[in-house]
């Protein structure tokens, strides 16, 4: 014990060195390679002015622009304010960013669903375009009205340039500084001018990413970094099984008597409150792990320790046949032609496993719950689902809950959901402190929020021509919406759009279709992840159209254009793709090529983007690796095109991972892996070269955060078939079975 107190001191103090260290070279370096001006103020600076809910400005000129989307690493931070400060003719230089929260003018209707604010769904730029683009013209208006009459003319006879409004007819100026003050008692026309595009001055440029120079520098805030006067640190631990609970702590008292630890409390799962959690609250993290590492626990494992992943893929093939599937999608009649072509009906099975988010920064958050308000720190992507939980949890109007979001250090959706969040409420209520509560790697993975495996069985006849006349896919697993949105659910008819996406919406002319699917309750807890059901719906889809192709003996790329012949946009991404890639040209020996479309719908239909994939890979007798991929994507109008390509190069990496090593599997009713030496990520050295090619576009801006992962697995597999003549129809994709 008296060694542990020690430790835990240079512990700390050797990771305050590095960040320490890195703040003062960035202090350094920043001043030689980045103009100051780009710095970005972490707190509010004094003596700003609101002129609207998103532009705040000082006498300076010294712009805050209001980021109600939390920055994830998917570039919302330059983006967003990219598009506002280009309708205010703000001086980009002068322009800095702030996180915001608690504003209606902050929150989405997504989905159908309430509005709120929260990041996901890569809806950021679809919904807030107009909305970030209005505020900006808004206030140009009051400023240029504001300083028409400080110049003494109409506003109609002055306009604006990097940050100044100026009278044309002589030249003479004022910044928007001298009069943003004036400008904020304006009142805003609920309908300005809006730029043509051929005025725009930042929107479709490569401005540089405002958050690079304090990740770099060491300056930028995470989750795990706050601090907060008098805060404590809590460490969890948690019942293994997903139905277990915490029946005692039988060494609570040694515990307890442990130098620096302040309290051991039991802790709820989130939505339901099952008791399965202990967090000691401790001075330090290190403390607080030691202890819970020593707790000793009586444990009920519950009615879910029976769970394991043979039985699941038991049930899973077991369903393949069953006769009760729920229909999502029915055009024409396939059973008929099935019926009328027993001997030409092509079947193939695919399976995709759990996986886990497994984001860099582990989930973390530090709260205090006082007797009349809370106030939340952390990396969240849902602020609102935060306040809806806690003021339900401690009886408050969530008006009296504030959160403040910070970076977060990766996340791919696992962040929206509140239950790290409850457990610093909890910790921070048992002791009457603001507590940061650290979640531990192995913690992380085993009781994170799982992207579903599913299974699907597909079924197809083909013409003549080598076309599909009929298809049938049926998927089967663990349902998303049947664990998280079962109202959804229950409205769409008992079926899950997750589960077949980019299926039951078939982009492809087929002209007899049946969809079903057949959820298979488990007692797992799975959440939104990136690219959510598509990473397996898609694989499923896109590796039967290529092995029709082959039965066909017709190209994949040319296939695909007969099946898309009626999308302009869909050929238009196919052959910029195919071009790119050199689908015409011969391979080097032992090079081999894979091709897969998918036309991503933002959910409820917010946003459609065309993405094709054209994979290139070397076979050896060291295996199989990824080469190069070319990835053709129309999102519509490109705000930024370095930070689509930025999306798509990560979502190929994030998608590569899943596609040769995410897997995670149950024994006894818990998850088996624990951390990186059991569910390893792509290493930089396996990251393949990267070909973006962007089509231009005259539509809105469209989704990019999640497009690119779908497309990955099958434009692989494809590959691969073509290098072994092995089909792999299970992901992650087992190379020594080619």
């Amino acid at each position: 014990m008296q060694q542990l107190i020690p430790e835990a001191k240079m512990t700390q103090s050797l990771s305050l060195s590095r960040r320490g260290f890195l703040k003062v070279a960035g202090a350094v370096t920043a001043g030689l390679i980045v103009p100051l001006a780009y710095a970005v103020e972490a707190t509010t600076p004094a003596g700003l002015v609101e002129i609207t809910d998103w532009v705040r400005i000082d006498a300076s000129g010294k712009t805050v622009i209001g980021l109600s989307q939390c920055e994830v690493g998917q570039g919302v931070y330059t983006g967003l304010p990219q598009v506002l400060a280009d309708e205010l003719d703000a001086k980009w230089s002068d322009v800095s960013v702030e996180f915001v929260t608690g504003r209606d003018a902050y929150r989405m209707s997504a989905a159908y669903e309430p509005p709120q604010q929260f990041v996901g769904a890569s809806m950021s730029m679809t919904m807030l375009f107009q909305r970030l683009r209005t505020a900006g013209a808004q206030a140009r208006d009051a400023l240029t009205q504001a300083g028409a009459a400080r110049l003494g003319v109409r506003a109609t006879q002055c306009h604006t340039s990097e940050g100044r409004v100026i009278h044309s007819a002589t030249g003479r100026s004022v910044s928007y500084g001298e009069v943003a003050a004036d400008a904020a008692h304006l009142r805003l026309d609920p309908n300005p001018h809006l730029k043509s595009n051929n005025q725009r001055t930042f929107i479709g440029q490569n401005m540089k990413r405002l958050d690079t120079p304090m990740k770099v520098n060491g300056s930028a805030v995470f989750g795990i970094d706050v601090q907060v006067p008098g805060m404590l640190v809590g460490a969890a631990r948690m019942a293994p099984a997903y139905t277990g609970k915490i029946l005692s702590v039988r060494n609570q008292a040694q515990i307890l008597a442990r130098p620096g630890v302040h309290a051991v409390v039991i802790g709820t799962t989130w939505p339901k409150p099952v008791p399965n959690t202990v967090i000691v609250v401790a001075d330090s993290y290190w403390i607080a792990k030691q202890a819970v590492d020593a707790l000793e626990l009586e444990i009920d494992p519950g009615p879910g320790i029976h769970v394991d992943s043979k039985k699941i893929h038991e049930q899973r093939m077991a369903a393949m046949d069953d006769d009760k599937a729920i229909v999502a999608s029915r055009i024409g009649n396939t059973r008929a032609i099935f019926d009328a072509n027993p001997g030409k009906m092509i079947e193939a099975r695919y399976h995709t496993p759990y996986i886990v988010h497994a984001s860099m920064e582990p989930v973390v958050a530090t709260v205090h719950v006082r007797d009349n308000d809370i106030e939340v720190w952390g990396p969240i992507q849902g602020q609102d689902m935060v306040r809806e939980t806690l003021s339900r949890a401690y009886k408050m109007a969530p008006e009296k809950v504030t959160v403040h979001t910070n970076f977060l250090g990766g996340s791919f959706g696992r962040k929206y959901v509140p239950d790290f969040v409850l457990h610093a409420a909890q910790a921070s209520k048992a002791v009457g402190r603001p507590v940061k509560v650290i979640r531990s790697r192995e913690g992380d993975i085993q009781h994170g929020f799982y992207r579903p495996g599913v299974s699907a069985r597909m079924r197809a006849v083909l013409g003549k021509d080598g076309y599909p006349t009929a298809l049938h896919a049926r998927v089967v697993g663990q349902s998303l919406y049947g664990m998280i949105k079962q109202d959804k659910m229950a409205a769409a008819g008992g079926w899950d759009e997750t589960m077949v996406e980019a299926i039951y919406d078939l982009a492809y002319g087929v002209p007899n279709l049946t969809v079903d699917a057949i959820d298979i309750k488990q007692p797992i807890p799975v959440s939104f992840m990136r690219s959510v059901g598509s990473t397996s719906s898609v694989f499923f889809l896109e590796s039967f159209i290529n092995e029709l192709a082959d039965q066909a003996g017709i190209d994949a790329y040319r296939y695909r254009r007969k099946l898309l012949a009626h999308d302009k946009l869909a050929l238009a991404v196919l052959d910029k793709t195919a071009v790119a890639a050199g689908w015409d040209k011969p391979l080097p020996k032992n090079r081999h090529r894979g091709f897969a479309f998918n036309l991503y719908t933002g959910r409820g239909g917010a946003f459609e983007t065309y993405v094709a994939m054209a994979v290139e890979i070397e076979s050896g007798k060291n295996g199989i690796r990824v080469k190069r991929v070319v990835c053709g994507v129309d999102a519509g109008t490109a705000i930024n095109p370095g930070l689509i390509k930025a999306n798509i190069e990560g979502g190929i990496g994030f998608a590569l991972t899943n596609t040769f090593k995410s897997e995670i599997t149950f024994a006894e009713g818990a998850a088996v892996q624990s951390n990186f030496h059991d569910y390893p990520l792509l290493t930089l050295a396996e990251m393949p070269h990267i070909d973006v090619v962007i089509v231009n576009s005259d539509r809105p801006p469209q989704g990019c955060g999640e497009v690119a992962l779908a497309p990955v697995a099958p434009a692989v597999a494809s590959a691969i078939f073509k290098a072994s003549k092995r089909r792999l129809r299970s992901m992650p994709l087992k190379l020594d079975q080619a």
